[in-house]
């Protein structure tokens, strides 16, 4: 997971981010995408500030506005248009960079990606995968309520189906998992994976697989707590309003995350005890500070925010590190319990081969084309 204060040199703004590796070289590909996609998006921004500084990317022209509805206001249209445009740009130079990696072999082995950039009362929302973002608001007699803000990118959906089978990918479930369609090769049974967009597996990138994020935006109220983006070993075992439920009575925000784990670790066990446990990454931003966590203006404290999972970085002011707080523990309410991975199945070694070949074949006609 990667959180990113002052995000792209802005004061306040604020990046967030769970990935969900899958396959043989799944962690690499998580960590690779988690390490390199906030800077690219940064630089991004910041070209996009370059070539247009009237460009509508940041919030000092939305709060002018006093715009109340995102589906009225020209401004906030134009905004998610411009985000939309640099997320898909930077998904896919990342993709790239995965594809010409000398180190991390992505043929079979992918990440899911669900992002967040807050910029005051405005979220951008970037999703690729089965991972899911959800955010708690109030309802009129101010219960605590979820509002999933991202859709569930599995192969089995319409649009993304249609898609698929157009490119001649083939989806259906597996008899022992007939609840979990999966993503295969036209003429094999392999590799099975469980969504149909990720970064990487470039065994199917012909076949279906997309690396193109679905944006989304909410124009945020006072009604509106916290986000939560999770991993779909979190949303396999329980419900959004669970989630909710969770994380609203966490009495300190900094261990919220913890606890919506180790809740999920209990629920997988109890519902599905000869199951292996699929992996649990969570971030919890909080829109506002807790009572005890009230600070007078300008003192520069950061929003909270609660994040656990299988590995974590926090970036600061542009300063990168891993964090070392003593939550390395958290991990241990998982000791004894397997990671699932959503790839099942390796295709035959003929078939990666020949993707090799392909692949080789089509750069060394481009460098033909070049000269």
């Amino acid at each position: 997971m990667t959180i990113c204060q002052d995000f792209a040199g802005r004061k306040g703004q604020i990046f967030c981010g769970v990935f969900d590796g899958h396959g043989p070289l799944g962690r690499e590909v998580a960590r690779h995408v988690r390490d390199t996609l906030p800077m690219k998006l940064s630089s991004s921004l910041a070209l996009k500030t370059e070539q247009d500084p009237s460009s509508n990317i940041d919030k000092d022209s939305l709060d002018k506005s006093n715009c109340t509805s995102f589906s009225d206001t020209s401004d906030e249209k134009q905004l998610l248009h411009t985000w939309k445009n640099i997320f898909v740009k930077t998904f896919e130079d990342v993709d790239e960079d995965l594809r010409q990696h000398s180190r991390i072999d992505c043929i079979c082995s992918g990440t899911t990606a669900v992002t967040v950039v807050r910029q005051g009362d405005h979220l951008m929302i970037a999703n690729l995968g089965d991972s899911r973002a959800v955010l708690c608001t109030r309802d009129s007699k101010d219960r605590p309520i979820p509002v999933q803000l991202t859709t569930d990118l599995k192969p089995d959906l319409p649009s993304e189906a249609e898609r698929i089978l157009n490119c001649k990918g083939r989806v259906f479930a597996m008899d022992d998992e007939p609840d979990v369609p999966r993503l295969w090769l036209p003429d094999q049974d392999a590799p099975g994976l469980a969504m149909a967009r990720a970064f990487g597996d470039f065994c199917l990138k012909s076949h279906g697989l997309i690396c193109t994020p679905e944006v989304y935006y909410r124009k945020l109220s006072d009604k509106d707590e916290f986000l939560v983006l999770a991993t779909d070993g979190i949303w396999d075992v329980l419900s959004n309003k669970e989630v909710i439920k969770i994380v609203s009575s966490a009495t300190d925000h900094s261990k919220a995350a913890k606890q919506l784990v180790e809740r999920a670790v209990r629920a997988w066990r109890r519902k599905f005890p000869t199951s292996m446990v699929d992996d649990c990454a969570v971030v919890c931003l909080f829109l506002k500070p807790s009572s005890s966590e009230e600070s007078t203006p300008g003192d520069g404290k950061p929003q909270a925010v609660s994040f656990t999972g299988s590995f974590r970085k926090v970036l600061g002011g542009g300063a990168g590190g891993e964090a070392d707080d003593g939550t390395n523990n958290v991990w241990r309410a998982l000791e004894g319990v397997a990671r699932v991975n959503s790839v099942v199945r390796l295709p035959r070694m003929g078939a990666v081969l020949s993707w090799r070949r392909r692949s080789t074949s089509l750069e060394e006609d481009d460098e033909t084309r070049i000269d």
